[in-house]
């Protein structure tokens, strides 16, 4: 098979890790998620459809924990390809981080690297003629969600593209093709320009678990599965036991799209220059040009085949039995394993399987159970072994039922050790007695049950249970008639809008009805209506509501006064005050009188959603100082005569940040910020720049600060910096927001 575009290995093992390293706060433009917690966790459904249905193809399963780095030992895709952790330092086919002390055995948590694993497939395409290029980056990843330690691992798939050019236009949309789909990118504004410093497209979407602690099952949801592999039709073939050689480029398969490809299309002119422009001048934006379009089918590959399917114990409990004690262990692996239980003082008992992963076995202990009890998988080779770390009496919820008329919650459980306190969780005012066998929790006065409980014991067992609800059901809600009117002063001939609609409950119907006026009107049965008076007097309107259930009605009255002659008087509302930059404002010229047309005068660069409405709206520029903002307010009668104007006055507040701390380190090639921003909504974003001696800034990235116990804050980090973005000495950074902070010129450490 001919290669899309020729070439050779255009990266050495150094740079291909430095794509790959985490940077799990870099911009991320594509959509992330975050799981978090711990217990059983409902695994994803795979991320691309398939021949039997959506969501059937991509990752399927996670295998058992390894009690040695709490990393799963495996996980598995669709195919049924199962690929280990790749820990081994001395494998020429396995990258990992580095560790505090190389050519020392891998010990967690003191040796150990900050990020490994299960796959990776990557692919570089040159953009233009002078060292521009495109890296893709696909992989499955163990790393930590903060330090090396115990409870901080997580997984999560990864999709990465970086792209430098300088043909890449500004504001233009690109179009990637590559193996786990289609997306689009946009060059962002200002990256770029004519003196040939290189406009750029950064985009990560990182699924699974980033928090840590996790069940690790987050991250079959993410996209780069089936795993690729070297096409085997195409010398040379993989390494025995690997999917591919991660310093050679080399054709795939896998992608579950049929496009084991890495292709970027885009507007004409963005790739000139480059060798790997697409043979076909339909792809791209130019239906003539070839430079609108780069590809190539060459990939690096890393994962290695998981020869154990380990064993990873789940649960263990404990019923009392005379003077010893019955042992419930249940653990999972792969199917068709032989799993043995043993211990001081404990015969070696083989578990049973349910024929889908999940195994079980029960044992008798003399005394309590021994520290030393695990599980072996005797199939592995070499064995694998997870010893069981806690127990717990064996707990069972027989029942807990909410009587929805009583408003009271009962609970019925018991342990199977007679001497085991339990404790009804979220409940300490439970009043606790016997019940038969069980120990039965009552809680009274219970306006909203809880959808489960959860009873634990004083041995350490624990189970839960849905609850049951029992009783009547509620009855409708009481509708409750409101109305409003724009004006209850209004002047004859000017037009009056009566509103139901704060107006509460599930409401089937509205009626209005005038109850006195010295001119009879017609309403509309709607949550709105309206009328012009043509007479003088006061005109007097009930609005009736019905809503579900016998009685269920509510009215309210209101009382509007027209007069025969009155002047309008303009109201443009209060001042506002500390508007945040990018809101949207509204203008309240609602308290005019008399009013029956309504004109609004905005500052240069204004755009008012309307001008002839009392409330129009508008969106607060975005400036590093504060905006001064003067409206004006012309009203009139209904004659068009009579004007009469008020002003208001808007005053922005632009976001305020601060710098705390910024560093590069060379050793990882990493920046590093933090800092505070004034404003934490999800619309603002805060851009961090590089003031590069004798060149224009260069933009490292992208975040939006987070509220954290109280505070608003970022931690921008960007590991392994393309070179184009890494200092020789220290200098200054340049902080912006979206919402109009600026920091010019902050100096960072540099070592």
């Amino acid at each position: 098979m001919k290669n899309i575009v020729e070439g050779s290995a255009r990266r050495a093992r150094s740079m291909r890790r430095a794509a790959l390293t985490t940077g799990l706060v870099a911009a991320a433009l594509l959509p992330v998620l975050v799981s978090a917690g711990s217990g059983s966790a409902a695994a994803p459904p795979p991320a691309h459809p398939g021949p039997t249905g959506p969501n059937t193809v991509g990752l399927k399963t996670v295998g058992p924990i390894d009690e040695t780095n709490g990393f799963p030992l495996w996980y598995k895709d669709t195919s049924g390809q199962r690929l280990e952790l790749c820990l081994d330092a001395n494998d020429p086919y396995c990258i990992m981080g580095a560790v505090p002390t190389p050519g020392q055995p891998l010990v967690f948590p003191t040796n150990f690297p900050d990020e490994a694993f299960w796959s990776m497939a990557d692919s570089t395409v040159a953009t233009d003629g002078g060292g521009g290029s495109a890296i893709l980056v696909t992989g499955l990843e163990a790393a930590f969600a903060a330090d090396v330690a115990p409870g901080q691992q997580i997984s999560f798939g990864r999709i990465r593209l970086r792209v430098a050019g300088a043909g890449l236009q500004d504001g233009a949309t690109y179009t990637i093709t590559h193996p786990f789909g289609v997306d689009t990118a946009v060059a962002g504004p200002g990256q770029g320009n004519a003196a040939g410093v290189s406009r750029q497209i950064n985009v990560t979407e990182d699924i699974g678990d980033l928090a840590g602690g996790s069940t690790f099952e987050a991250a079959l949801g993410s996209r780069p599965a089936p795993f690729l592999k070297w096409d085997p039709t195409i010398a040379p073939a993989a390494p025995a036991g690997h999917l591919g050689d991660p310093t050679v480029d080399h054709e795939v398969t896998g992608s579950p799209y049929g496009t084991n490809i890495f292709r970027i299309e885009g507007p004409a002119g963005s790739f000139a220059g480059s060798p790997n422009l697409c043979a076909d001048p339909a792809l791209g934006d130019s239906t003539t040009a070839t430079d609108d379009c780069i590809e190539t089918n060459l990939f690096t590959v890393m994962g290695k085949t998981a020869t154990r399917a380990g064993v990873q114990v789940t649960k263990a409990v404990t019923t009392k039995d005379g003077a010893g004690n019955l042992i419930d262990v249940f653990a999972k692996s792969e199917p068709g394993q032989t799993l043995v239980i043993t211990g001081t003082g404990v015969a070696a008992t083989a578990m049973r399987e349910d024929g889908n992963g999940g195994y079980y076995g029960r044992i008798r202990v003399d005394g309590d159970a021994p520290a030393d009890l695990a599980v072996t998988n005797t199939t592995d080779n070499p064995t694998t072994i997870d010893h069981v770390e806690q127990f717990g009496d064996k707990v069972h919820v027989n029942s807990a039922i909410y009587d929805n008329d009583t408003k009271s919650l009962i609970v019925l459980a018991q342990s199977g050790d007679p001497a085991a306190t339990l404790t009804l969780t979220g409940y300490p005012s439970a009043v606790q007695d016997t019940s038969g066998t069980s120990q039965r929790f009552t809680v009274s006065g219970l306006n909203a049950p809880p959808a489960d409980v959860m009873v634990t014991s004083s041995k350490g067992g624990s189970d839960g249970d849905d609850v049951v609800i029992a009783g009547a059901a509620f009855t409708a809600q009481q509708v409750v008639a409101a109305i409003t009117a724009d004006a209850t002063e209004v002047s004859v001939g000017q037009k009056v809008t009566l509103d139901g609609t704060g107006s509460t409950g599930t409401i089937l119907s509205y009626a209005w009805t005038e109850t006195s006026g010295p001119a009879q009107v017609t309403l509309t049965n709607t949550a709105q209506t309206s009328f012009t008076p043509t007479v003088a007097g006061p005109y007097t309107f009930k609005l009736t509501v019905t809503g579900t259930g016998a009685g269920n009605t509510s009215s309210d009255t209101v009382t509007i006064n027209a007069v025969g002659s009155a002047a309008p008087v303009a109201n443009a509302g209060p001042n506002q005050l500390n508007v945040a930059p990018t809101s949207t404002v509204t203008l309240n010229g609602s308290a005019s009188t008399f009013a029956a047309s309504y004109t609004w005068t905005a500052p240069a660069g204004i755009t008012l959603s309307r001008t002839d409405v009392a409330n129009p709206t508008f969106i607060a520029p975005a400036s590093s100082t504060p905006q001064t903002l003067v409206f004006s307010l012309t009203v009139k009668d209904a004659a068009g005569l009579q004007p009469s104007t008020a002003t208001v006055t808007v005053t922005t507040d632009p976001d305020d940040l601060s710098v705390d701390s910024a560093s590069f380190k060379r050793g990882g090639a990493e920046w590093r910020i933090r800092g505070t921003a004034q404003y934490c909504s999800a619309n603002n974003a805060v851009t961090f720049s590089w003031n590069k001696p004798g060149s224009a800034p260069v933009v490292l990235g992208t975040q939006t600060p987070t509220l954290a116990a109280g505070v608003c804050s970022f931690d921008f980090r960007l590991k392994n910096t393309p070179a184009a973005a890494q200092p020789t000495a220290a200098g200054t950074i340049t902080v912006t927001s979206v919402m109009g902070g600026r920091l010019p010129n902050q100096t960072f450490v540099f070592g």
